[in-house]
């Protein structure tokens, strides 16, 4: 027991040391892959930036035009939806893009017309762009397959009636020198939790 004492006191002092480091150093600890940043003076990285504000400003007047709201009861369901539709938007260029069906980061990976990969995580924002609420978050980069650019694209929402969401207009970031800071959390699943040895008493099943 003095040694699982040990390694949990440890991991929570670590954990308090790693903050606010970049993004792409993050990857670089957690994938085997060269993480690039967007460069503008690139005419590739230009024309690849071009293409994804083309499809955002298309993808917005065309909600518009058609008068088209989003349902559902959570913003994470909306952000879900959103991303299918925009995926769509994304083929009317010379972008190949794929959504990654597994969850987690990131949502998009995206071919460009110069054959480079690009990761997209796509987010659905409906509170203050300066809240310090959490909003972003990274496990592992078990989804991430070859070296590539890392960008963001968050959608501003507002909520109508009967949980319908309009989409306003969006952000597109680069995440390579985006800070990260860690929490640690300790967590289990129903698997380990609801497991007889620790169940004290439980009703009967209805018939």
């Amino acid at each position: 027991m003095a040694e699982i004492h040990e390694l949990i006191k440890n991991g929570i002092i670590i954990s308090k040391k790693i903050k606010n480091i970049p993004f792409s150093e993050l990857l670089r600890a957690t994938t085997p892959f060269e993480i690039y940043s967007l460069n503008l003076a690139d005419p590739q990285d230009a024309e690849l930036l071009n293409d994804l504000k083309t499809s955002a400003k298309k993808f917005i007047t065309q909600l518009e035009r058609t008068h088209t709201r989003f349902e559902g009861g959570r913003i994470n369901e909306v952000g879900k939806r959103i991303e299918e539709v925009f995926v769509e938007e994304l083929k009317k260029t010379k972008l190949k893009p794929s959504l990654l069906s597994a969850a987690g980061y990131p949502d998009i990976k995206i071919l460009d017309s110069n054959n480079r990969v690009t990761f997209i995580e796509s987010k659905a924002i409906s509170r203050d762009w300066d809240s310090s609420f959490r909003s972003f978050y990274y496990t592992s980069g078990k989804k991430i397959d070859s070296s590539g650019r890392h960008l963001l694209i968050a959608w501003d929402l507002s909520k109508e009636r009967d949980n319908y969401w309009k989409v306003n207009g969006w952000k597109l970031i680069d995440l390579t020198n985006l800070e990260i800071t860690t929490k640690m959390e300790f967590q289990s699943n129903n698997q380990k939790l609801y497991t007889p040895k620790l169940i004290l008493a439980e009703s009967q099943k209805l018939q």
